[in-house]
């Protein structure tokens, strides 16, 4: 409790905090936040009317990333490890659009570094017999309205997830989160709906602004077909039901705010080839139905299974954030199709964390060609959606400041 309280505290003082450099929302403009925690995904959106999502808030196990003779390397806490993933993320969130709640909360998969990781030592939570890590914990900070995942309330798709999920004590202690607090009416529940534009919509003042919207574009083995709400089935069951991985069961969703187009897709996977079933390229048949975009939160941490050439220059993005927390982030194969002239038009790279170890591996490559490797990034759209700008905001002070501006950059 002593942590807790102090953790709350930490929050509070972020929500009283102003950057003197940083501009308030104001109604009109799109935010997106990818928050930078060292622990996996975390992007919170201020809609133009003022309705909230938070899509994703990992907190990945580091210590079971440092152990023998695991290779790979975990960012550090951010901003230190006295405060945890989702004390950051709260605080943030109070600091740059402080409210009481948070409308909807999508967790686009069921790995950790995206919904949260507990071990026997997480605190209990005070609103229920769960403990606190990732989407469990932020709630505690600030209640949740509406949560969306992708197999809800079965969790049975490809197989029983409680059974065969890379971690089941985390698992379980989110379904017992879920039920906890659907069961005293404290939240609501969906499995998100492939194809759905409705179903994450403006909650304040839809009608003065028609053009934004959410396309539920992918979840589980179901991707939109492009035609009104229907999809197309691009998993086979039995397949998945052998090969069974979350990566690409992810949700994926277009935001669009006038010519202003978006696109996050969790963990989802491109790979083709090397023995690997053919569904396990889940891009090429989002990337049908995407199309251009300006901006994109890049799959899967940029790890090599994921930006297929085909993805890439069918999206086109001009703005990639990669939301980056291991030493594996990006592949090299990705990072040297994130960098092709082959690929249409100009890009510009930003990262949440990368390592100095692979800044040194990969060289010129990368130092060249990312534009920010470390720290918050948030895309700013403005009224109307032709134009939007980048900001890059300090990971380690309390108070966000801005580093570095980009843009201003045309919508397509």
């Amino acid at each position: 409790m002593k942590r807790l309280t102090v953790l709350l505290l930490f929050c509070a003082s972020l929500s009283f905090a102003q950057s003197p450099s940083f501009p308030s929302w104001q109604e009109g403009y799109f935010d997106i936040h990818h928050i930078s925690t060292g622990s996996g995904n975390a992007t919170f959106f201020v809609f133009p009317d003022g309705t909230t999502l938070l899509f994703d808030a990992g907190d990945v196990d580091r210590k079971s990333r440092l152990k023998v003779p695991n290779p790979l390397k975990a960012s550090p806490p951010l901003p230190n490890d006295a405060v945890s993933a989702a004390a950051c993320i709260a605080g943030y969130i109070n600091h740059v659009y402080p409210s009481r709640m948070i409308d909807y909360a999508v967790i686009s998969h069921f790995h950790t570094d995206h919904f949260g990781s507990i071990n026997s030592q997480s605190k209990l939570s005070s609103k229920g017999n769960y403990r606190l890590s990732g989407i469990t914990e932020v709630n505690e900070y600030i209640p949740i309205k509406k949560i969306i995942d992708r197999n809800y309330p079965f969790y049975n798709y490809p197989v029983d997830v409680k059974t065969y999920s890379f971690d089941k004590e985390s698992f379980r202690n989110y379904i017992d989160f879920i039920n906890s607090q659907s069961d005293k009416k404290l939240l609501s529940v969906e499995a998100l709906q492939a194809g759905s534009k409705n179903q994450i919509r403006l909650l304040n003042k839809p009608a003065r602004y028609p053009s934004f919207s959410v396309r539920n574009i992918k979840s589980n083995g179901e991707v939109w077909s492009g035609d009104g709400e229907k999809v197309i089935r691009i998993i086979p069951d039995s397949l998945a039901q052998k090969d069974y991985n979350e990566n690409p069961l992810s949700i994926a969703l277009k935001i669009t705010y006038g010519k202003f187009d978006y696109f996050t897709g969790g963990d989802m996977t491109g790979l083709q080839g090397f023995g690997l079933p053919g569904w396990f390229d889940t891009e090429t048949p989002v990337a049908k139905v995407v199309g251009p975009t300006d901006a994109l939160s890049l799959n899967h941490h940029g790890v090599r299974d994921a930006s297929n050439e085909f993805f890439l220059k069918s999206l086109a993005p001009r703005v990639i954030v990669q939301q980056s927390w291991s030493s594996n982030h990006p592949g090299e194969e990705v990072l040297h199709r994130l960098i092709s002239p082959a690929l249409p038009g100009k890009r510009d790279i930003f990262a949440t964390y990368i390592h100095e170890e692979t800044i040194t591996t990969y060289g010129r490559w990368l130092e060249e060609n990312y534009l920010s490797k470390h720290g918050h990034i948030v895309i700013r759209v403005e009224p109307t959606g032709n134009i939007f700008y980048v900001y890059i905001l300090d990971d380690i002070t309390p108070e966000p400041k801005i580093l570095k501006t980009f843009g201003p950059y045309e919508s397509h």
